[in-house]
C-alpha cells in the first residue's frame, strides 16, 4: 500500500474500497474488515453509498466467484454505518473471518478501539476493540482535519508510540504487542490516510496521487478545471455577518437565476450555528417579503439519525446532491454549518461564506459546481480579523494568511479561479506550502499513548479505575471544544406510581432495578442527539420552567405534555415538581442519577448543572419536548417521537409512528396491561403487537417491572422491555431464545464454528484445537441448578444452554457460569490440552471472558459449588491470569482472541436447530453416555 492518498476532491477517492475489496478476491494479504472514518457527523455521506453500491453489485450473479474468492458466498457483503438501517447492526461483528466495511467518526472508531467505546457496554467493549485493533485496515478520510486520531493510528499500526526523536531502543512500557512472538499468529491494523489537501501536514513520502495521463482523461479534467469565480468582499463595521450573508445570497441567487433564465441552488456556510440559524430565519422572511416560492434547508449538526434521514431526503428532493440533474422548479438555498463541509457528496450552482481556515476553505469550494458541469459564483465575506481571546493559537496569523491564499489564486475578469487544478497547481511552491501551513488549523497538542494506559482501558469489567482517564484528547488533541452532552426522550422510564396523602406521587424505582433496565434498553443510536451541553443546560431548564409554570395554572397536581394523563391508551406518571424527569448515563450507558424538575430550575445553577451533564446521556421524560426539525428548542411543546414505539402505530393522534427502514432499532419498550402479559385476550391493548403476529416471536421480553397506575397500588400493568431476537449482545439476554436448545448440541455448534473460524484464518494446530477445545466447555458452568432454574429451563431433556425463559435475575442471584465453566474445566480437563501449557491458560482465559467479564474481575456471588473464600481465589487466579496473558498478547491481541470464541458462541446460538457437523480428530467430544449421564445429574 501507499502512505497515503492525496487526490483532489470530487476525484473518488472512496473508491478505494473497491480495490480493497477486489484485491482481498485476488488473494492480496489485505486485512479482512475495511474501515472508513469520516470526521464529521453528516447527514449522509459518500463512503456508505458507495459501500451499499458495492453490496448491491457483488450480488450480482456474474460476481458470484468474486464472492466465492471473498468467502461470502450467498450472504451479503457486512456494513455497518453511522446512519439509517445499518446503525449499530453488528454485521460486522458476526463472522470475524468474513470481509466487512464499518463506516463511522473519529469519536465512534476511536474510543471502541481504546476499550472505550461510547454508548457500548463494558461487556461488549473488549469484543469491538479485538476487531477493530486486529486485521483491520483504516482510511482516515480528510487526514489532514485529524491529526492527532492519524497519530494515534499509526502509532497503533507500529506497536509504539512514536515520537520524533525518539531512541531505537523502545522500552518495554512503551509495547502494545505481546512478548510471545503474538505478531506472526494475530493479524495487524494498517492505516491508510486519504485527503484532498495532504499538503506537507502528514508525514509520508510519494503518496499516491493523480499523475500526468490521469489529468488527460475527460471526466478528470472537467471536474479539476470546473469554472469557480471566487471574490472577496469586506463585513462592513455597522454590519453584522448573518444580515451580510443573507442578503448577499438572496442577491447572488436572483442575479444568477436572471442571466441562466431558470432558478439555481445556493449553499451559504456559516461558521456558528447561531448565525447559520439566523441566516435561514432572514432568507426566509425575505422569501416571504418577496412572495418567492423558495425551499430554504438548514444543515448542521445536533440532531438524531431519525431527523437525519428526513434531511437527507430534503437534500435530493431539491437536487442538491453531485449527481441530481435538471434545474430547481424554485429556488433552493442550503445554509450549512461545518457538518456540510465534509463526508457529503454536496454540489450546489453557486455558493456565499464566511472566512475560515484553509482546510475548510478548501472542502467549502469543492461543495459547488462538484462535477464541473457549470460556472459557479462564489462570494466570501471576511469578517475581519478575530480578536486575540476569540482567534486561540495562531488564529489572526491563521486568518492573513487565508487571505493571501485567495488573493493569491489565477485572476480572471470577474475575480479568482478557484477550481481544483488552480488550487493543486498553486500549492507546489515552497512559499505557497508554508502560507498553508500557516492558513491552516492548527494541530492540537496532544498526550502519548503508553502501555499503562492501555492496561487501564482494557481492564473493562472494572466500573472505576483511577487511572483511566477519557479518551478524548487521544483522539482529537487538547481542544478548546465545547463538551457534549447527549439527549434521548423516552416515553416509559423506570417510574413507580403510588397514592399519597398530596395526590399520586412518582418516584424512580429501586437504583439496582434502574440499572438493570438501562441495561436492557439502553439507548440506541437512532434516537441520541448529541450537542454542545451549554444549549442543553439552557434548553432543559427553559422547558422545565414552562413545565412547573403550567403546573401552578392547572386545576390538581398533573400536567402532561398533550394535556392529558396518557399517551395512547397507555398510562404515563403524572407530571409534579419532584418526580423523575431525567435519568443521567455514563458515556456507556450506565445509570448515574435522577434530576428531579425542582432540582433543575430552582436547586441547580446553570454552572453545576453544566457540569453535571458534561460528557453524560440525558434521557427525558418524553412530555419535556423541546424538538423542533431535529434541533434542540426550548420553545417547542410538540410531542416527539421516540424511539421505543417500534410496533408501527402511532400511540395517539399526534405521534408520528418511529417507523421506516432507516431507523428501525433492535429494542422497544412499553407498558402492557396484566392479561396481556400473561396472554390473554385484551382487546383494547391488542393493536400494539399487532405487528409482529405474523413475524411470531420474533420479540423477547427481556426486562419486566410492575408498573403501578395512579390511585391504585396493585399492579395491573407491567413495564417491558422487549428485544429482537438473535439481536442480543448480553448474556443474559442471550440466554432466552424461540426454541430452546440443550447444552450439548449448543456446546457441539460452537466448536464446530470454532473450528471453521480457525481454519478460515489459517491459525497454527495447537491454536486451533486450543480454539475447539475452549468452545466446547465454554458454557459447562450452565450445567448448574441455579441457572437452569433461573432461566426457567424445561424439566426434561436437561441441561439447557439456551431457553424459551422467562428469565428470573433473582433466581441467577449474580451467579456467572463462565467462573463456574472455568472450575469444571480445571477439574475435569480439555481433550488434547494438558494443564500448565499456554493454550491450556488461552483457553482458561477464553472460557472466563467469553461475556465481557474476567477483565480481571468477574462477580464470585451465587456460586454454591464452592465456599467463598475458595471461589475468591479462583476469582484471584483469573484476574492474575488475565495480566499475564494480556502482556504476552498485548491489549489488542488478547481481545482479538476472545471475539473469535465470542463470535462463534453467538454464532452457535444463532444457529438453534443448524445441521449437525463433525469435528476434526483431536477436537472435544462428549460420548452420549456422558450427556445422558448429565442429563439424569441435573434432574
Amino acid at each position: 500500500m501507499p502512505p497515503a492518498v492525496d487526490i483532489p476532491t470530487g476525484l473518488g477517492k472512496t473508491a478505494v474500497m473497491a480495490v480493497w475489496l477486489l484485491a482481498r478476491a485476488a488473494g492480496a494479504r489485505l486485512p479482512r474488515r475495511l474501515v472508513y472514518v469520516v470526521d464529521r457527523r453528516a447527514v449522509v455521506d459518500q463512503a456508505t453509498d458507495f459501500a451499499l453500491e458495492l453490496r448491491k453489485r457483488l450480488a450480482a450473479d456474474a460476481l458470484a466467484q468474486i464472492r466465492a474468492q471473498l468467502g461470502l458466498g450467498d450472504r451479503p457483503l457486512p456494513i455497518s454505518t453511522l446512519r439509517g438501517k445499518h446503525v449499530d447492526n453488528r454485521e460486522w461483528m458476526a463472522d470475524p473471518t468474513s470481509p466487512a466495511i464499518i463506516v463511522g467518526t473519529v469519536d465512534m472508531i476511536g474510543s471502541r478501539l481504546l476499550f472505550e467505546g461510547y454508548g457500548v457496554s463494558r461487556r461488549m467493549r473488549p469484543y469491538q476493540a479485538g476487531l477493530l485493533g486486529c486485521d483491520t485496515l483504516v482510511l482516515l478520510d480528510e487526514a489532514h482535519l485529524s491529526l492527532p486520531f492519524q497519530r494515534l493510528l499509526r502509532s497503533i499500526e507500529v506497536g509504539k508510540e512514536h515520537f520524533a526523536n525518539q531512541p531505537s531502543e523502545t522500552p518495554p512500557s512503551q509495547q502494545f504487542g505481546g512478548d510471545c512472538g503474538s505478531a506472526a499468529i494475530i493479524p495487524p491494523l494498517k492505516l491508510l490516510p486519504l485527503s484532498a489537501t495532504l499538503g506537507g501536514r502528514i508525514a509520508c513520502r510519494n503518496p499516491f496521487t493523480i499523475n500526468r495521463k490521469d489529468r488527460e482523461n475527460q471526466v478528470v479534467h472537467q471536474r479539476l478545471h470546473a469554472r469557480k469565480v471566487l471574490v472577496v468582499e469586506n463585513l462592513n463595521n455597522d454590519e453584522k455577518l448573518q444580515v451580510a450573508l443573507a442578503g448577499r445570497t438572496w442577491s447572488l441567487a436572483r442575479e444568477e437565476a436572471e442571466k441562466a433564465g431558470r432558478p439555481v441552488r445556493t449553499v451559504t456556510y456559516c461558521n456558528s450555528r447561531r448565525v447559520a440559524e439566523n441566516v435561514k430565519r432572514l432568507l426566509v422572511r425575505q422569501a416571504k417579503r418577496e412572495k418567492t416560492e423558495a425551499a430554504v434547508i438548514l444543515f448542521v449538526g445536533g440532531r438524531r439519525i431519525y431527523e437525519r434521514e428526513s434531511a437527507a431526503k430534503e437534500l435530493e428532493q431539491y437536487g442538491l446532491l453531485a449527481d441530481c440533474e435538471g434545474p430547481p422548479a424554485n429556488p433552493v438555498f442550503l445554509v450549512a454549518t461545518s457538518a456540510g463541509e465534509v463526508g457529503v457528496d454536496l454540489s450546489a450552482d453557486h455558493m456565499v461564506c464566511d472566512l475560515v481556515a484553509w482546510e475548510r476553505m478548501v472542502q467549502r469550494l469543492g461543495r459547488v459546481n462538484r462535477r464541473g458541469s457549470g460556472s459557479a459564483r462564489i462570494v466570501v465575506i471576511d469578517q475581519g480579523p478575530p480578536t486575540e481571546k476569540a482567534a486561540g493559537r495562531g488564529g489572526i496569523e491563521r486568518h492573513l494568511a487565508v487571505k493571501v491564499l485567495l488573493n493569491s489564486l489565477p485572476q480572471c475578469e470577474q475575480g479568482y479561479l478557484a477550481g481544483p487544478a488552480m488550487l493543486l497547481d498553486a500549492g507546489q511552491s515552497e512559499d505557497r506550502q508554508e502560507r498553508i501551513e500557516t492558513g491552516s488549523t492548527a494541530m492540537p497538542l496532544y498526550p502519548p499513548l503508553t502501555r499503562s494506559l492501555l492496561d487501564a482501558w482494557a481492564m473493562t469489567s472494572v466500573a472505576e479505575h483511577a487511572g483511566r482517564p477519557e479518551v478524548q484528547p487521544w483522539l482529537r488533541g487538547w481542544i478548546d471544544d465545547e463538551p457534549q452532552t447527549t439527549v434521548v426522550w423516552r416515553k416509559y422510564l423506570p417510574i413507580q406510581v403510588r397514592s399519597t396523602a398530596a395526590g399520586p406521587r412518582a418516584a424512580p424505582l429501586p437504583e439496582a432495578t434502574v440499572k438493570t433496565f438501562f441495561d436492557a434498553a439502553s439507548p440506541h443510536t437512532t434516537e441520541r442527539l448529541e450537542t454542545e451541553t451549554k444549549w442543553v443546560v439552557d434548553w432543559l431548564k427553559k422547558r422545565l420552567r414552562t413545565m412547573m409554570r403550567k403546573l401552578k395554572g392547572a386545576r390538581g397536581s398533573r400536567v402532561d405534555g398533550n394535556d392529558t394523563g396518557q399517551i395512547g391508551d397507555y398510562l404515563i406518571p403524572p407530571f409534579h415538581r419532584d418526580m423523575p424527569i431525567a435519568f443521567l448515563l455514563d458515556s456507556g450507558n450506565a445509570f448515574e442519577r435522577v434530576l428531579t424538575p425542582l432540582e433543575v430550575v430552582d436547586s441547580m445553577s446553570a454552572r453545576v448543572l453544566h457540569r453535571i451533564l458534561a460528557g453524560r446521556v440525558v434521557v427525558v421524560d418524553a412530555r419535556v419536548s423541546g424538538l423542533n426539525d431535529g434541533l434542540l428548542d426550548a420553545a417547542c411543546g410538540d410531542l416527539v417521537p421516540t424511539a421505543e414505539n417500534n410496533w408501527g402505530v402511532a400511540e395517539s393522534a399526534n405521534e408520528q409512528p418511529w417507523t421506516g427502514e432507516a431507523v428501525q432499532s433492535s429494542i422497544r419498550v412499553g407498558v402492557v396491561c396484566h392479561d396481556e402479559r400473561e396472554g390473554g385476550v385484551d382487546q383494547k391493548h391488542s393493536s400494539r403487537r399487532a405487528a409482529e403476529q405474523q413475524q411470531q416471536g420474533a420479540w423477547m421480553e427481556t426486562w419486566a417491572s410492575p408498573y403501578p397506575v395512579v390511585g391504585n397500588d396493585t399492579p395491573k400493568h407491567w413495564l417491558i422491555v422487549e428485544k429482537w431476537r438473535n439481536e442480543a449482545s448480553e448474556e443474559d439476554t442471550r440466554g432466552i431464545t424461540a426454541v430452546a436448545q440443550r447444552l450439548d448440541a449448543h456446546q457441539r455448534q460452537a466448536a464446530l464454528e470454532a473450528e471453521r473460524i480457525a481454519n478460515k484464518l489459517g491459525l497454527p494446530s495447537a491454536y486451533r484445537d486450543m480454539l475447539v477445545g475452549a468452545a466446547r466447555h465454554h458454557d459447562d458452568g450452565k450445567r448448574a441448578v441455579r441457572w437452569q432454574r433461573a432461566f426457567n429451563a424445561p424439566s426434561k431433556g436437561g441441561p439447557y444452554a439456551k431457553t424459551e425463559g422467562p428469565f428470573n435475575r433473582y433466581v441467577l442471584g449474580g451467579f456467572r457460569h463462565e467462573l463456574q465453566s472455568v472450575l469444571d474445566v480445571m477439574e475435569n480437563g480439555i481433550d488434547g490440552l494438558s494443564p500448565g501449557e499456554p493454550e491450556f491458560d488461552l483457553a482458561l482465559h477464553l472460557i472466563a471472558t467469553h461475556h465481557g467479564y474476567s477483565r480481571p474481575t468477574i462477580g464470585i456471588e451465587g456460586c454454591d459449588s464452592l465456599p467463598p473464600t475458595a471461589v475468591a481465589n479462583w476469582a484471584y487466579e483469573i484476574a492474575t491470569r488475565f495480566a499475564r496473558l494480556q502482556r504476552e498478547w498485548g491489549p489488542w491481541g488478547l481481545a482479538w482472541w476472545e471475539a473469535l470464541l465470542r463470535s462463534a458462541d453467538q454464532r452457535a446460538s444463532r444457529d438453534v436447530g443448524a445441521p449437525k457437523g463433525k469435528l476434526r480428530t483431536g477436537a472435544s467430544h462428549e460420548s452420549p453416555a456422558s450427556i445422558a449421564s448429565a442429563a439424569d445429574a441435573w434432574r
